[in-house]
């Protein structure tokens, strides 16, 4: 799976099999932007809303 940062626009290539639970959260490594990425369900394709962050206060509602 992709994982696009939205601060910097830092590409990531999550390993699906790897996550434990169904949410992976990290900090980007450039910018320090925390990512959250939601595993996909088996044959769909998820589209870029279900990449999600928090903390940067930037989000309107």
């Amino acid at each position: 799976m992709l994982a696009i940062c939205e601060e910097c626009s830092k590409k990531y290539n999550i390993d699906e099999s790897k996550m434990k639970g169904e949410r992976a959260r990290f900090s980007c490594q450039e910018c320090g932007h925390i990512i959250v990425v939601v595993k996909q369900k088996n044959g769909t394709h998820a589209p870029n809303a279900t990449f999600g962050s928090t903390g940067s206060g930037n989000e309107s509602a």
